[in-house]
């Protein structure tokens, strides 16, 4: 009975903990060619280029340079809100995350500034909304 017990409580515990770490991870959008490094829970990521400098995360690739998480707003279950500026400082943008029912992470913006992509040697808007998979 003691040792059922134990195993209930252990697999309690996992399914807790890979739950509660929804937004940490690398995560990758293949139609627009950008990447987000993540970790909502603790400033530990490393600024790509800046020493000994670290952030809750970034988005780069085929971006206006790099976007760097530097404040966190909200953290729930599903969603989460963060601050992110460009890293030549000239933008800044609120950025909604939801975990979606398919397990993607779904990115939308949330002010009127805009990420930019790059396409055939020109910056677009990124959509509001992009989707991105592990």
């Amino acid at each position: 009975m003691k040792r059922s017990f134990f195993y209930m409580l252990l697999l309690l515990a996992i399914c807790t903990t890979a739950k509660a770490q929804t937004f940490k991870g690398h995560f990758l959008n293949d139609e627009y060619k950008i990447q987000m490094e993540l970790n909502l829970y603790n400033d530990s990521i490393p600024v790509p280029g800046i020493d000994d400098e670290k952030c809750y995360g970034y988005l780069r690739g085929n971006t206006n340079g790099m976007w760097v998480i530097l404040k966190v707003i909200s953290v729930e279950k599903n969603k989460a809100v963060f601050r992110a500026s460009c890293d030549n400082g000239s933008d800044s943008q609120n950025v909604e995350l939801t975990i979606g029912e398919d397990g993607k992470l779904v990115m939308r913006q949330l002010k009127d500034a805009y990420i930019k992509t790059i396409s055939n040697k020109k910056y677009v808007k990124l959509p509001k909304t992009v989707e991105f998979h592990q």
